[in-house]
């Protein structure tokens, strides 16, 4: 019989921790270096990762995880709530026991025991479970709580296969996917909805050539404004002179710009939906003082702030940049009037532009 597992998301730091790994997902690129040949064929094909962790004091629960295993999600109760609830729920796809995996997903507070008994989870989705029906299937009495990681009692899960006769008609029945809203990019200017990203990437090229700056991007096939980005991109492939290994982790970024193969500024054109793997990517260059930047929808800034304010991109906030496309047309306007004038005032071109 398939277990059902509890995990408290309760205080300051699992909620960073859910925030940054359950909620937004990471990139495969973040974990791939820590796992073995077993581990990256299981969550190769995924394009993004749900992961999940607890620590040494919980390996023996741990253990028991086999794949298929429900894993439910709590909160406990706030202000006026009568109680606490469950809010996610997935299922398990591969655990791995790993230190070193487990601090590049949730670097401790100082002293702090780390989370290395890893999972990854599936078919995650949003629900709302009050925690007394989940107690009551169990046989708990009615005050208990979520407050380590846990089993639920065999009578629990017998009890709710019981009555939903799968896992999946569990949580369909308790899902709140339905009120969500799928956001499109609204149209401003000349950034519509369809060809945002492309665009925007197209301007951003184009910027970084006519100041002088190297330029590259992985996006090299799509086209905006009737021309393919790859006309605009200096570097087919990141140098590796100052980035090294990272070269790995960043080459999927949206734009960078080099001075001199050194990474100066980058840029992730977001969607609502990918913030986390746009600052999971940007934080691999903290380390070279690049300037880090998420261009995306004005009506995404709150999005941003939201990231900007947990770690690991809090210590760092002052190297991050939110810009929507209304600034990004603004400055390409800017920059191109100021070429012109320069071409005719010095009658020289500075940057890189006309080689093409």
């Amino acid at each position: 019989m398939p277990n059902i597992f509890l995990a408290p998301r309760s205080n300051e730091t699992s909620y960073k921790n859910f925030l940054s790994t359950i909620e937004n997902g990471v990139d495969p690129s973040i974990v791939a270096q820590h796992l073995d040949e077993e581990g990256r064929e299981i969550l190769g094909s995924q394009q993004k990762l749900f992961a999940w962790g607890t620590k040494e004091s919980k390996k023996t629960t741990w253990d028991k995880m086999e794949p298929g295993d429900l894993v439910l999600f709590y909160k406990g109760r706030e202000d006026s709530e009568p109680e606490g609830k469950i809010l996610y729920a997935g299922k398990l796809l591969y655990k791995k026991h790993n230190k070193e995996l487990s601090l590049a997903l949730w670097p401790p507070k100082p002293n702090e025991e780390p989370w290395s008994c890893v999972f990854f989870l599936k078919d995650l989705s949003p629900v709302y479970i009050p925690i007394s029906e989940i107690s009551e299937s169990a046989g708990y009495s009615r005050a208990f709580v979520v407050q380590g990681f846990q089993p639920l009692s065999n009578k629990g899960v017998e009890t709710i296969l019981e009555r939903f006769s799968s896992f999946d008609q569990f949580i369909k029945h308790y899902s709140t996917v339905e009120k969500e809203e799928h956001h499109e990019l609204e149209e401003t200017g000349r950034l519509n909805e369809v060809t945002a990203h492309a665009e925007a990437e197209m301007l951003l090229l184009k910027i970084g050539q006519m100041l002088g700056y190297d330029t590259y991007s992985p996006d090299k096939s799509p086209e905006a404004y009737g021309e393919k980005l790859e006309n605009y991109i200096t570097f087919k492939k990141i140098p590796t002179r100052f980035l090294g290994d990272l070269v790995q982790l960043v080459e999927e970024i949206d734009v960078i710009w080099f001075k001199e193969e050194v990474p100066k500024f980058a840029f992730e054109v977001e969607h609502s939906t990918k913030f986390g793997t746009g600052f999971q990517r940007l934080q691999q260059l903290h380390a070279l003082n690049t300037k880090l930047f998420i261009v995306s929808a004005a009506k995404n800034k709150p999005l941003f702030d939201k990231f900007i304010n947990v770690d690991p991109y809090y210590k760092n906030k002052a190297n991050y940049y939110f810009r929507d496309y209304k600034n990004l047309e603004q400055f390409f306007n800017a920059v191109s009037e100021f070429m012109v004038i320069n071409d005719y005032f010095l009658g020289q071109k500075i940057g890189r532009i006309d080689e093409h």
